[in-house]
């Protein structure tokens, strides 16, 4: 009777596994933990609020009109923009994690953030 060796499981590839599941959880956990501050419905009807005030302000409109127009509210655009920017730092620290093999330390979410959401 002879042994097959090339069906044996190696700790390479045991380890390689182990990796791929970790990294697979951790990007999970990352797109959870954002989407439990926005969904991609609301994340969508952000950035239509941000097209329809752009191209009312585009028009000539009075800003406060494209306010109006778009449903967003003075500081909104600030917000809009700071989460983008966490979500980019919570993708690079999810990144961070996979890479070192470390516990990540996700970012707090900025504050007005979650509220703008609740909004849309």
């Amino acid at each position: 009777m002879q042994i097959d060796f090339s069906q044996a499981i190696t700790a390479e590839a045991k380890a390689q596994a182990a990796a791929f599941e970790r990294a697979a959880a951790l990007k999970a956990d990352c797109r959870a933990r954002i989407l439990s501050v926005s969904s991609e419905t609301t994340q969508m009807n952000i950035a239509q609020a941000g097209i329809v005030f752009t191209a009312a302000i585009i028009n000539g409109e009075p800003r406060a009109d494209a306010l109006a127009a778009s449903g967003l509210q003075e500081g909104d655009l600030d917000l809009a923009q700071g989460w983008k920017a966490w979500v980019a730092a919570m993708q690079v620290e999810c990144r961070r994690a996979i890479e070192t093999g470390t516990d990540p330390l996700w970012p707090e979410v900025p504050e007005g953030v979650a509220a703008l959401a609740a909004r849309f």
